[in-house]
């Protein structure tokens, strides 16, 4: 079997709901999906995303550069082509848009061998577990006390057993006040997650964390900027609180030295960032020599399917207004059931994106350019 063709196309989509957290506020996702096509028929399906910049390039590094590459190549040799590809775009950068293409052709590939051999791809990766428990999160700080408390209402009312919030609002007793009538409604017994964004220094961290003290808190999410290794280690220090981060790490070398230095807990590996399927599982065996837990970012309708694979699973992320199920991107959606989910059934990883639906977020990268002139006059 050998690839015969690669083509990509990128989708701009708003979330559902409105996303603004400490740092950022996202209009519009892109999603760049690439299908890679075989002599023998089979098209294996790969996607990467951004929160709204850069989509374009990585299309065009796909399709001009990394396309071109795999012509003629035997997609089932996955690793040979990823170790292939990385030290090609090594050259130009080591994460970002390089390890964002390099993951929507590493899923397509996935893709196409599993649906070869007839089997989900959970099964071909391992299948450790057959669901996976999950929990609600929202890109939500800007929401009233009140509106917050409706949205974890509907997380419980759909089943999660874990919730996560955004702190980082300009007082600490205004992040308390949130975070005290979220615990109330969710009872002693369910898990409650915060996130900062990587908002504050340690010495701000320490007095944030002080007054929310009195809440009782699962983990702390990326409360100092992602580069900051010894800050975390210092802050893992000085509190008792779990930190989790990983969603603004690229490369299983940045998760190494943080794993190294004693500065992480829950490993947040983003399948899409970090190069796709067979880095990420890599990232995970790394954790997993470290006894720390993965709780992936983002993307629940793969990530469901790595963390089926894997001994240190535990918990994933479904993320209110962004997931492709939402979006109604998919001619299948997620199984959730009970607080779990569910891998796909069907030979591959099962993420089948109905075009139809998809059809009016199409942009074309040369209208995309001109649009973003147009609104920065």
């Amino acid at each position: 079997m050998k690839i015969a063709a690669v083509a990509s196309q990128l989708y701009q989509i708003p979330p559902t709901v409105s996303w603004e957290d400490a740092t950022h506020r996202v209009a519009n996702l892109e999603f760049i999906v690439t299908r890679i096509t075989t002599d023998s028929g089979i098209v294996g399906v790969g996607f990467a995303y951004t929160t709204g910049i850069g989509g374009s390039a990585i299309l065009a590094l796909i399709d001009d550069y990394c396309g071109a590459m795999l012509i003629g190549r035997d997609p089932r040799q996955i690793e040979r082509l990823w170790s292939f590809l990385h030290g090609q775009l090594h050259r130009s950068g080591t994460g970002g848009i390089n390890t964002l293409a390099l993951s929507a052709i590493d899923i397509a590939l996935w893709d196409i061998t599993a649906k070869s051999l007839g089997t989900p791809l959970h099964q071909l990766l391992g299948a450790r577990r057959d669901s996976i428990p999950t929990y609600g999160s929202g890109i939500d700080l800007f929401l009233s006390k009140d509106e917050l408390v409706a949205e974890v209402e509907g997380w419980l009312a759909e089943g999660h057993n874990a919730v996560k919030v955004k702190i980082g609002r300009d007082t600490a007793e205004d992040d308390l006040d949130r975070l005290l009538a979220v615990r109330k409604l969710i009872g002693p017994r369910r898990r409650l997650f915060v996130d900062a964004n990587q908002r504050w220094s340690v010495p701000e961290c320490m007095t944030r964390l002080q007054a929310l003290s009195v809440v009782d808190i699962g983990w702390i999410e990326e409360p100092l900027h992602a580069e900051d290794i010894r800050g975390h280690a210092d802050l893992r220090n000085l509190t008792r609180l779990p930190i989790a981060l990983g969603e603004s790490l690229y490369t299983r070398h940045q998760f190494a030295d943080y794993l190294q230095a004693n500065a992480v807990d829950f490993v947040q590996a983003d399948v899409c960032r970090v190069g796709g399927i067979s880095e990420w599982m890599k990232i995970a065996n790394l954790a997993a020599a470290f006894h720390r837990p993965m709780a992936p970012h983002y993307l629940s309708e793969i990530s469901v399917s790595v963390m089926c694979a894997i001994d240190n699973a535990d918990i994933l992320e479904c993320v209110r207004g962004g997931s492709f199920t939402e979006m109604g991107a998919l001619k299948s959606p997620l199984r959730m059931e009970n607080g779990h989910a569910f891998p796909f059934d069907a030979p591959g990883h099962g993420v089948d994106f109905d075009d139809d639906r998809l059809a009016p977020y199409l942009i074309d990268p040369l209208t995309l350019r001109d649009r973003n002139l147009a609104s920065a006059k």
